[in-house]
């Protein structure tokens, strides 16, 4: 199997056969990393194209000495960033529907649908650095490079962001 570089030089010079295969090894991972930052469908399928678009586009740049994992995401990831800027409003509801009282539920039990608003009320810098290592599995080295900021950055958001999730479950630490 050719490695994701590998294929990126071959997009490069106009392979669609090559961009094809990139795009059957990510487009389901990364779509689903879009919709978990963006929370909602539609806006991930119009960020994925974009994504895909821009990976196109910027083939002859691509610099095979870096990993592919770790380009798309950081595309992706911009992509999100900018939406959230652009759309102001769709965050003020996202953290006036999180502001709402939780459902009464068993004390040891987490409701997925609070715990995605949670996230989504979370500083955008916070809420790519959790979506990263724990929905994408993506060790502090990959983060740092898909956010292009230090592993330090990292670890310091990280902390910060569980800190807040566990704050609005009364768990401290």
């Amino acid at each position: 199997m050719r490695s994701d570089e590998d294929l990126m030089a071959a997009v490069a010079s106009g392979d669609e056969a090559a961009l094809a295969a990139l795009i059957d090894r990510y487009a389901a991972s990364v779509h689903a990393y879009l919709q978990r930052h963006s929370g909602n469908r539609e806006d991930a399928d119009d960020l994925l194209q974009e994504t895909w678009l821009r990976v196109a586009r910027s083939a002859r740049s691509f610099d095979t000495a870096r990993r592919f994992r770790s380009w798309i995401y950081g595309i992706a990831t911009n992509l999100a960033r900018d939406l959230f800027r652009r759309r102001l409003t769709r965050q003020r509801a996202l953290r006036d529907l999180a502001a709402q009282p939780p459902a009464a539920s068993g004390a040891d039990s987490v409701d997925r649908g609070e715990l995605r608003a949670r996230i989504a009320e979370l500083p955008e810098n916070m809420r790519a650095v959790l979506l990263l290592r724990y929905y994408e599995g993506m060790s502090e080295a990959e983060m740092a490079e898909v956010l292009d900021i230090p592993r330090g950055t990292i670890k310091s958001r990280l902390h910060a962001a569980l800190r807040e999730l566990r704050s609005g479950y009364g768990v401290s630490g």
